[in-house]
């Protein structure tokens, strides 16, 4: 089977999306606040700070859900229609690279990653 360019993009893109949100979450709330937080929540952040967060986890958690719910019903589903297993090397994929981005997610600095773990 050869692999199809737009699978692999549609693949991929979904958790280069959230590692771009990620730190681009981190430097925002560091330029805004001018420090880390100093404290666990949202107290004192400005309203495109929160914005910004909110899309964040929101995309997170679709990611989440979506990888460990999703993609292995979807899995099992492919797998049992025979026209469909060529979609389970890109479901695979989409799996695989959330862990990474997960993965990639924890070298963000100390101080984010506790606030972010909240």
């Amino acid at each position: 089977m050869k692999a199809s360019r737009t699978g692999i993009i549609v693949s991929t893109l979904p958790s280069l999306v959230m590692l771009g949100l990620f730190y681009s979450l981190a430097a925002h709330m560091h330029r805004s606040l001018g420090s880390w937080p100093s404290s666990i929540g949202e107290a004192g952040f400005a309203p495109s700070l929160l914005t910004h967060a909110d899309i964040t986890l929101l995309c997170f958690e679709s990611l989440f859900l979506a990888c460990f719910i999703l993609v292995p019903v979807a899995s099992v589903i492919c797998l049992l229609v025979q026209r469909w297993r060529p979609v389970v090397p890109y479901l695979a994929l989409f799996a695989a690279l959330f862990l990474v981005c997960w993965g990639c997610m924890q070298f963000a600095p100390d101080q984010f990653l506790y606030w972010w773990r909240d």
